[in-house]
């Protein structure tokens, strides 16, 4: 009788035992059948770093050229979602505005800047071709992060105010140099003002799509460098 009892509770811890054992290998299968798909999808994810610079106008400021030279710079990832198709999300320092130079044969010409500094979350949708080319275009959040505007020298501050947050869109094309280094040329244009404006508008606004304003108007030449290599 007590060896039957014996064999009963070790029977039973064994069970207990290897219920718990099927239930962890359960869980790790479960595991692993998760996790295989965001792997899958891991290999198509790619990263980097971005850095160029740039030549700006506003467009309704009566000043014409684009004479407003700045720099960009930031970091990006990309989803490839076909061999021709992927998504790329970027975030970027970014310098837009306006010049207008002295004309040296002129003493009382006009001079005046705009500076404008914006944190830009571009959503790019590019099109390879050719393995080592991409098109791209998407539209753009932009941030305002600092302002500065001058005329003849002197901070002018009784100006139209600036929009805190407005929207650009973006075309470009890019090529690779290296597995990883890649040379993109893009053009940013607003797609709202900058500007809270309302009529009667000053001189030199102009409506563009939606409404009257000014608007950005910046030509880009970048380097991309991806953190993976590209498989050509």
């Amino acid at each position: 009788m007590t060896s039957r009892i014996l064999r009963e509770k070790t029977n039973r811890g064994e069970d207990f035992h290897t219920f718990i054992e099927k239930f962890r290998m359960r869980k790790i299968a479960i595991l692993i059948l998760i996790c295989i798909p965001f792997a899958g999808l891991a290999q198509k994810f790619n990263a980097g770093i971005v850095a160029g610079g740039l030549v700006s106008q506003v467009d309704g400021d009566n000043w014409n050229g684009y004479h407003k030279y700045g720099f960009l710079a930031g970091g990006y990832v990309n989803l490839k979602i076909s061999p021709h198709s992927s998504f790329q999300m970027e975030m970027e320092y970014i310098q837009k505005g306006s010049r207008k130079n002295a004309d040296s044969a002129n003493p009382a010409d006009q001079t005046y800047l705009l500076r404008l500094n914006y944190l830009e979350i571009p959503v790019l949708y590019q099109y390879t071709f050719a393995r080592r080319f991409s098109a791209e275009i998407g539209p753009a959040a932009d941030i305002l992060l600092g302002s500065y505007e001058e005329s003849d020298g002197l901070e002018v501050t009784n100006t139209v105010p600036l929009r805190g947050l407005t929207l650009s869109g973006i075309i470009g094309i890019s090529g690779y140099i290296t597995r990883h280094l890649k040379a993109n040329f893009r053009f940013n244009y607003s797609l709202l003002s900058i500007r809270n404006a309302t009529a009667p508008y000053p001189p030199g606004y102009r409506k563009i799509l939606f409404e009257w304003g000014q608007f950005n108007n910046v030509m880009s030449l970048s380097l991309f460098w991806d953190f993976k290599p590209q498989d050509f």
